[in-house]
């Protein structure tokens, strides 16, 4: 059967530029990337039909490379905006992102190859994910499913974007706080359509784990926080009074949240995890097996010799970006931080390939813990770079302290590119051992997919912080912030690292981020017998997000529930529940690209608002039309499901 055809390779470079830009707004959105492999299988089977001699293998490896998009975005996007928040870049620069990009995402791949024979066949290892992307094309290739679902799933959401960021005749959330003496209290909604879908396929214990964290945040901390720090400015509303606490103290106790649970899911994951670190290093001595194509990866010399030119790269990047020139640093310790930081790259960056690519195969790409990975793995550099700079008495003022911040910004950035292709490698290597692929073809194609998405993202980072701005930094003056893009994971890592190097890590906050996930982990311990069981890492995002992103998530998660619970008493065919799924992938996709789209004009104008038709005086038309728009998308998906 063809695998590696020319149609094939244009096809996924295609499907990896637009997988690309839906996941780098998603990442900026929500810091939450849902599985790209599902959409790009269902279009590639979809597309590929009109060809009488295309096989289930092409279309497979046209997902393979087109899901690299996601990776890429996963990491590239999830850490490289931090030096904007920093301040220590003013843009994107294209060549240093693009570099960046492709040394993480071919360094993820080679380093995943010696790792595929063993995990493939590690009985421990269940691959939730590649088991659902086999079924979707298996289904698609008998026609149960198809890109009819995708297409109107599409549509859908980029309709209902269109409607509620461009035209804003739909409100895309709604808050309300009011003060009762000192004590601030409301809560607020979002009408998302990208969230509720990317709700849909997360599932309801995460969605539930993420509402969760968003009540004990802003039902119950900020009342609580609010008597204690209340913000008296004149003219403040309670809303603004509200927003502005949790940001100079709430988000603290998420971060806080987001270690603890991170810590305790590394943990928990420690005995899997030291098993697939010991494994993927025998690997590399596994005797040489008979040449089935199902065991034929890129050889061995080729991946040293990769490995070899990716060190090089490195080496001229790291003298490009890091500013160990500008420290003041005696020449030594300069040339020992560089020497470090080269091999950092390559040692850490295999053992987070290793976590990551196990993790994949244990739990799936999308609830997979690279994040709380990456922040721990930045903590350390930070501190020993802290303690560096300490003992030989270099002084911490601010041009100091922000160039140290990007040092350690940029080191994570690779090895985060390098974990998040694992991560998604050994996924799709999963799918194509299950169907019979050739890994070398496989491995060929998400190199195609990693230089195809690498040379978009950075424009696409660009041109998203011209017009809505990242993670609390403008680019322009008079830009609304109630349009800006937060950037959770990039900011979490912009304000740790620059906490370590101020002295200033607000350890009360903290302690209580620490001290709440403590509590919901003794409460799962509690619930283990139960069939809810709650992720400790949606809690503490939940703590993290917005209002307007935590509650559409919920929304959505809960339609997938409720539908779920209804075909299985209907004892219905699983093709029909997936086509649900199928469809949500289809909302996010369309919606997410529609903000990117949207983007163009908005940055020819100058102003986000510049498609806006409906009047201020009417904003509670908006908001009936954004609950409106809720129940249409509950209505479509539930006819996917169940009619």
């Amino acid at each position: 059967m063809n695998e590696i055809t020319l149609r094939g390779i244009i096809l996924s470079i295609i499907l990896a530029i637009i997988l690309a830009a839906s996941n780098t707004y998603l990442a900026l959105k929500i810091g939450i990337l849902t599985s790209a492999s599902i959409p790009a299988a269902v279009l590639a089977m979809g597309i590929l039909r009109f060809f009488k001699d295309s096989s289930i293998l092409e279309k497979n490896l046209v997902q393979t490379g087109a899901s690299a998009g996601e990776a890429i975005a996963g990491g590239i996007v999830y850490t490289i905006p931090a030096l904007v928040i920093i301040q220590y870049w003013s843009g994107f620069s294209y060549w240093h992102n693009f570099f960046i990009a492709v040394i993480g995402g071919v360094l993820g791949i080679l380093f995943s190859i010696p790792m595929r024979r063993v995990l493939m066949n590690e009985p421990n290892l269940r691959f939730p994910e590649a088991q659902a992307i086999t079924q979707t094309l298996q289904m698609a290739e008998n026609k149960e499913i198809g890109i009819k679902e995708m297409l109107t799933g599409g549509l859908l959401g980029a309709a209902l974007e269109f409607a509620q960021s461009g035209l804003q005749v739909i409100a895309s959330s709604v808050q309300g706080f009011f003060a009762a003496g000192k004590t601030l209290i409301g809560f607020g909604l979002g009408f998302s359509a990208t969230l509720v879908g990317a709700g849909y396929l997360i599932g309801f214990n995460v969605g539930l784990s993420l509402l969760i964290g968003a009540v004990t945040g802003w039902l119950i901390i900020v009342p609580i926080l609010s008597g204690i720090y209340h913000l008296s400015q004149p003219g403040l509303s309670a809303t603004d009074s509200a927003i502005t606490l949790w940001g100079n103290y709430v988000r603290f106790v998420g971060i806080g949240a987001m270690l603890a649970a991170g810590t305790w899911t590394l943990l928990s994951l420690l005995k899997p995890m030291g098993k697939g670190i010991a494994v993927s290093f025998r690997s590399i001595d596994l005797p040489k097996e008979s040449r089935l194509q199902t065991e034929q990866d890129l050889p061995f010399n080729y991946v040293i010799l990769g490995i070899l030119l990716c060190g090089i790269a490195s080496f001229f990047l790291l003298k490009s970006l890091l500013p160990l020139g500008s420290m003041g640093l005696p020449g030594f310790l300069s040339d020992w931080i560089f020497s470090l930081s080269l091999a950092f790259i390559i040692i850490v960056g295999f053992i987070f390939a290793a976590i990551c690519g196990y993790f994949s195969g244990l739990v799936g790409v999308s609830a997979s813990p690279g994040s709380a990975i990456v922040i721990g793995g930045l903590l350390l550099v930070s501190i020993a770079l802290r303690a560096a700079m300490h003992a030989y008495q270099i002084g911490f003022s601010h041009e100091m302290i922000t160039n140290a911040c990007a040092i350690v910004i940029v080191l994570i950035s690779v090895v985060t590119g390098i974990a998040c292709i694992s991560n998604d490698n050994i996924q799709d290597l999963k799918v194509g051992h299950l169907l019979g692929s050739t890994p070398w073809k496989q491995q060929f194609m998400l190199l195609v997919g990693v230089l195809a998405a690498s040379a978009v993202i950075p424009l696409l980072m660009q041109l998203l912080f011209n017009v809505y701005g990242i993670g609390g930094v403008m680019p322009h003056p008079g830009m609304d912030p109630s349009k800006m893009l937060p950037a959770p994971v990039p900011s979490v890592l912009a304000i740790v690292t620059q906490a370590v190097f101020n002295g200033e890590l607000p350890l009360d906050m903290l302690l209580l981020g620490a001290s709440i996930i403590i509590g919901f982990i003794v409460l799962n311990f509690m619930l283990r017998k139960k069939a809810i069981r709650l992720s400790i890492l949606g809690i503490a995002m939940g703590l993290y997000l917005p209002l307007s992103s935590s509650t559409p998530l919920f929304i959505g998660s809960l339609i997938a529930f409720f539908l779920q619970r209804l075909a299985q008493k209907r004892q219905l065919n699983p093709s029909k529940t997936q086509r649900s799924v199928v469809m949500a992938c289809g909302i996010v996709a369309g919606a997410a690209l529609m903000d990117v789209m949207l983007a163009i004009p908005f940055a020819i104008k100058g102003d986000p608002n510049a498609l806006k038709i409906m009047p201020e005086h009417l904003h509670f038309l908006a908001v009936a039309l954004g609950i409106l728009s809720l129940a249409y998308l509950a209505r479509m998906l539930y006819k996917q499901a169940l009619v």
